[in-house]
């Protein structure tokens, strides 16, 4: 691994001599996986399979692992893993030669059995071939050369040696490149809705009360593609619709009788708009459903709750109904307000759900199970969940408030999602949290205050940038890999930040940290190195003292540093000469740099004082939450850009950016 090494050079003062000791490759569940996102299945199907890296590094006790050569190969340049891992002291690469490697229907790189373990710079490597992985560019290696000519021979491709490789640029999808998309994301969201609205516009034929005794026989008479007209009154029935039809109503209640859902459609392109709902049950689960997903012994966990949940009562029910369109309606209800399944895929506006006063006797403002979304201008309070997502790629939560439930947005196996603009007060657990190893999520400028936690989001290359964290027992988690957490504004929370991941991957610079007992805290785990390049966060506190800004670093984990905001007299204590060798000692030593963050660039002035000031002012605060304009910034030719080298170009983002402040009444 010479080769290896003298490429990527030596980090920090405390070198393993890989002479001594080489180690041998692990079973790659055991490794702790960086690159493609580890939830692969819905995205390969089959049998295609991403190449895969293992490599221990001279810094971290732990084995990373890489979905992707390119990955890998992207993180050597990058001018992070270096500083926080160490230099890599053995790569290993998944090797195919008696895998049968070939290709799914849609060009996916295949193979059968288990792979063999290979040094990096040994193997022999196809690129340029006709195959693709869900990584990118697929680039395939061999213990053999004979065997990497064959593959390459059959699928149009070239066999170089690790050097080759290693020289390369491999277009990876980032967390800068989900920040780039989000206004995008917004636009279309625009465009979707516009188009459901036009598209739900529909000539009316038949007016209840008029030519129809009841809601239900009005639609059943109705030709598709027209409009039932619901004059104001209280409509004590449950209505089934199956036609394309809009159902439009004008100061009128459907009011059910406790049992099932109210109203279920079962057609595409319904439009239900300007309706009061209530009446349905209280049943939030239906335990034949989940019975017989336990009795077919699938994916229990995943499938379960897929059944569980999405077969519950609810206000709206949709089940197969793909372009629904859901806008003024108002639903009272002890289960769910709106259920979507099986591709029920949604535009949905001013929607209003007043759940269970405790969320253990309510359910979900919004489940949708498989069935992607664009929520707008809609408000939930009180029940379990105010939006609870399952496998709902692409969905859009914007401009909508979430208020004393358990968790305000709540998504699961759900990527490429943009959660924006939203405000949350009061939630048990969290306003806004992502579980399950998503990819590509965008979560910007939401307001969270008084919560259990502010955003809490796993997965990998998600966007967390300009949200406002006021007043929670935590502002956020960095528990996304290869994410990037910037420009927001933490104030008077508990806990400002907490470090999550074992191997920090991710970058978290240019946020404010305000007023909070504890800036931020960190789980086991390597050191994590808080900065881009000379560009750290602000820290209340963090340059007090002798010394002109910038000439220290900043530990919000360190027991003397953590308290320069609270307690002017640790000033003296941080300057004396046993807390200056204790620092030398954490910079150089492994054991002393684990469980630990350091802001090497802690700035003298915040990033956005005027939301700082807007968050802290009572009286600005009493009139609603404080939003960011992070599209104007985000969207602008000097928005902030991934250089090649990694790092980011600022720009005008970092200078002051407008707020919005908006009122409660959406």
């Amino acid at each position: 691994m010479g080769t290896l090494l003298a490429v990527v050079g030596t980090a920090g003062a405390f070198v393993v001599d890989p002479a001594e000791s080489v180690p041998e490759p692990v079973a790659y569940e055991d490794t702790t996986e960086l690159g493609l996102s580890s939830e692969t299945d819905e995205m390969m199907g089959g049998n295609a399979t991403v190449p895969r890296a293992q490599v221990f590094y001279s810094q971290l006790q732990y084995v990373v692992g890489y979905n992707g050569v390119g990955s890998f190969v992207t993180s050597l340049s990058d001018g992070r893993t270096e500083q926080q891992f160490g230099y890599p002291l053995v790569a290993y690469v998944e090797t195919f030669d008696h895998r049968d490697p070939g290709t799914t229907d849609n060009g996916l790189l295949s193979a059968s059995g288990a792979g063999g373990w290979t040094p990096a710079e040994d193997a022999q490597y196809v690129v340029d071939s006709s195959v693709r992985t869900p990584a990118g560019e697929a680039v395939v290696p061999f213990s053999s050369r004979e065997a990497a000519v064959s593959f390459a021979t059959d699928h149009d491709g070239t066999v170089v040696g690790w050097e080759s490789v290693r020289d390369r640029s491999f277009d990876t999808d980032s967390a800068a490149t989900v920040r780039s998309l989000a206004p995008n994301r917004w636009e279309a969201a625009d465009d979707r809705i516009a188009e459901a609205e036009r598209a739900a516009d529909r000539p009316v034929s038949v007016v209840v009360g008029e030519d129809a005794t009841t809601i239900g026989a009005a639609v059943e008479a109705a030709p598709p593609n027209t409009t039932v007209v619901v004059p104001e009154g209280v409509y004590h029935e449950t209505v089934t619709v199956n036609e394309s039809v809009s159902i439009v109503g004008d100061g009128a209640r459907i009011s059910g009788d406790g049992n099932g859902s109210v109203v279920t459609v079962r057609a595409a392109d319904v439009a239900i708009r300007g309706l009061r709902i209530d009446g349905a049950g209280n049943q939030t689960r239906d335990p034949e459903a989940a019975r017989a997903d336990r009795d077919e012994e699938t994916e229990a966990w995943d499938a379960n709750i897929q059944n569980g949940y999405g077969h519950g009562d609810a206000g709206l029910r949709a089940i197969d109904a793909p372009g629904l369109v859901v806008e003024n309606v108002a639903v009272e209800t002890n289960a769910s307000g709106l259920l979507l399944r099986e591709g029920s895929h949604a535009v949905v506006r001013n929607l209003r759900v007043d759940g269970s006063e405790t969320w253990q006797n309510g359910f979900m403002g919004i489940a949708g199970m498989e069935s992607r979304v664009a929520v707008t201008d809609s408000r939930f309070e009180g029940g379990r969940d105010g939006i609870y997502l399952h496998r709902a790629d692409g969905s859009v939560i914007r401009n909508s408030t979430f208020t004393d439930n358990r968790y305000g947005i709540h998504l699961m196996y759900t990527g490429d999602a943009l959660v924006a603009d939203n405000t949350a007060r009061n939630e048990l657990f969290a306003g806004i949290t992502v579980m399950t190893r998503p990819a590509g999520n965008a979560i910007v400028g939401n307001d969270v205050r008084n919560s259990g936690a502010g955003i809490q989001s796993s997965g990998t290359q998600t966007y967390i940038g300009y949200n406002t964290l006021v007043g929670n027992e935590l502002g956020f988690s960095t528990s996304a890999r290869g994410s990037l957490y910037e420009h927001n504004v933490v104030v008077d929370n508990e806990l400002g930040a907490r470090a999550t991941t074992v191997v920090p991957s991710s970058r978290v610079v240019a946020n404010d940290f305000v007023g909070n007992d504890d800036h931020a805290a960190a789980g086991a785990g390597a050191l994590r190195v808080w900065a881009d390049g000379d560009r750290g966060n602000y820290w209340e506190g963090a340059n007090l003292g002798p010394r002109p800004s910038g000439e220290r670093a900043y530990r919000p984990t360190s027991p003397v540093d953590a308290a320069l905001h609270r307690e002017a007299a640790a000033v003296a204590v941080r300057e004396s000469p046993a807390a200056v060798l204790l620092d030398r000692l954490r910079g150089t030593v492994p054991g002393a740099r684990t469980g630990s963050i350091i802001d090497p660039a802690p700035v003298s002035t915040p990033f956005h004082p005027d939301r700082i000031d807007a968050v802290t002012d009572s009286d600005v605060g009493q009139r609603g939450p404080i939003h960011a304009d992070w599209r104007s910034v985000l969207g602008s030719p000097t928005a902030v850009r991934e250089a090649p080298d990694g790092n980011t170009t600022t720009q005008s983002t970092t200078g002051q950016i407008g707020t919005r402040n908006v009122g409660n009444d959406r």
